[in-house]
Order: C-alpha cells, then structure tokens, then sequence
C-alpha cells in the first residue's frame, strides 16, 4: 500500500493510458469559468480536455478519462475536487483566485503560459496523506443511514453546532484514552491541514508530504492545549459527551450532526491525493512564507 511517504514520482506521466485534461471551476469564483475555458484552449494543443463546474463533477463525476485535473478557483475548489477524484490516481494542479492558495500551484496570471507543460506531464508528483472520519452513532439513537467513510485532505473537526458552549469530547488513541476536553472543538488534520484550522488554533506545521496526524484541541477550558502529532497508523476515536448537538465537520464542507454519545474514527486513508508541481523539492509554499512573515523564493 502506497501511502504519503512513497518518494515523488517524476514527470513526464503523460504514458498513462487516460488521455485527457480535465478543468473544473468554482461557480463561485468571479471569473473562474472565463479563466477555465481559457485554459481548455491553451492546453488543446497538448492535450484534449474538459470543462466542468465543481458542482457538476460531485453531481455526475467526471465526463471522460482524464490524466490531469487543473482546478480554478482556490484551496476550497481543490479541497472538494480532490474529494470527488482522488479515487481515479489522477494529479492535480491548482489555479489560485482565492486570497490565500496554500495548496494551488498557479496563479491566474500565470496559469495561461505555464498551463501547456503542466498538460505535457512535465514536473513531478507530490503525494499528500489523506483521511477518513467514520460515524459511529452511540447507543441513545437507531443505527440507520450511511455510516461510510468521510475522505478529508484538511481535517476532521468535531465541534459545537450553533450553540456559544463548550462541547465535551473524550478522546482516545489506539484505544488508549487521551483526554476529555472542554472545548470549542477538537481538529484531527493532516499533514495538508496543518496549516489550516489547526495552524489558527496555535498547532504545529507538519511538511506537506507526512503521512502523521495531528490532533488539536480549541480553547479547552482547565486542560492543556497542546497538539499532539500521532504515529501514521494510530486510529482517533472521539466521543462526544455534550447533552448539546454537535457536528463533525470534514474540509469544511461535508457536515454531519452528532447526537450525545455518538464516536467519529478518524484515521489516515489508504487513498492518496497527488499534486503535479514544477521546480525543485520539497519546497516551502510561497502563501505560508508569506503567512509567516518572510518571502519565499519559489522557481
């Protein structure tokens, strides 16, 4: 099983057997269809492509094979694409028209000159560790509905729904218990995630490609706050013990209510997301020099 440690593969991967270039954009995005039938254009003499909103590939997936996805939009586009494509082993590269793009490779500046080698296969693969969050409901509340995995590349939060009080979460590792926290929320983040949610929180940075988790508690009332940065093979389990709902939240986008006793099993996914990068590596990401207070030199 390949997981976030295996070594970057090297470009070209234009081998592949799937032929096309598919472009998904934020409808949310001023300008991002523009930039993304741009796009479609300059790379049509490389390679063929598609053009789909985000809301139609996680409506209907994908038209047609593709061996590279381009996203237009932000961290948020390629959060929720990667979710909807990580299965295919397709890579990714990400335009920035969002405020920060941690995760984007372009900007939309740039995009239409460089797109053609990213669409040659050019530059080599980063592997960044994904997981998955299991809702296991407790005994007060009929086992019924979808209990499959939720994938994340960010993070799992479980934390209070609409209410301004703590919520109560018991956490265990490997079946150890860790903690009960009194807190705003407990984040489970990636490697990817670390410099979200759980970075505003005060946790630790992970570099991009390790394959660990990290947990976070947020604002825990008379416990410690530190992060804890986990072996890549533990499994979280956390339990919530609030008589108040709750909510796991994955990405940020994918929401599920928690009723008193129900656990959410977070753990690293087998699957992997793969981003198609230029330039030497690794390599600090220029928005998180640039987040830290120091420019980065990024080839």
């Amino acid at each position: 099983m390949k997981h976030g440690t295996a070594p970057g593969e090297t470009g070209p991967y234009g081998s592949r057997a799937s032929p096309g270039v598919g472009i998904v954009y934020s409808p949310w995005v001023p300008g991002a269809e523009e930039l993304a039938n741009t796009l479609a254009r300059r790379v049509n003499g490389a390679a063929r492509s598609w053009v789909l909103s985000l809301t139609e590939l996680e409506a209907h997936g994908q038209p047609q094979a593709a061996r590279l996805l381009v996203t237009v939009g932000g961290d948020g586009t390629i959060l929720r694409a990667v979710s909807a494509m990580v299965r295919s082993d397709v890579p990714l590269v990400g335009v920035n028209m969002g405020r920060v793009g941690f995760m984007t490779e372009l900007s939309a500046a740039e995009a239409p000159e460089r797109i053609e080698s990213y669409a040659r296969g050019e530059g080599w693969i980063e592997h960044r560790a994904m997981l998955e969050a299991l809702v296991l409901p407790g005994a007060s509340r009929e086992t019924t509905g979808d209990h499959s995995p939720i994938l994340g590349l960010n993070d799992a939060v479980v934390g209070r729904k609409g209410v301004a009080r703590l919520v109560h979460v018991e956490v265990s590792v490997d079946g150890q218990p860790l903690a009960t926290y009194s807190c705003d929320a407990v984040i489970v983040a990636t490697g990817t995630g670390s410099t979200g949610y759980a970075l505003s929180s005060g946790g630790p940075i992970l570099y991009a490609e390790s394959p660990s988790l990290l947990i976070k508690p947020v604002s825990p009332q008379l416990s410690l706050d530190a992060a804890l940065v986990l072996h890549p093979d533990s499994v979280v389990e956390l339990t919530t013990r609030t008589n108040d709902e709750a909510v796991l939240s994955v990405d940020g986008h994918v929401d599920v209510s928690l009723a008193p006793g129900d656990r959410v099993r977070v753990q690293r996914s087998a699957l992997i997301a793969r981003f198609l990068r230029s330039g030497p590596h690794p390599r600090l990401p220029e928005a998180l020099a640039q987040r830290l207070g120091s420019p980065a030199r990024v080839e």
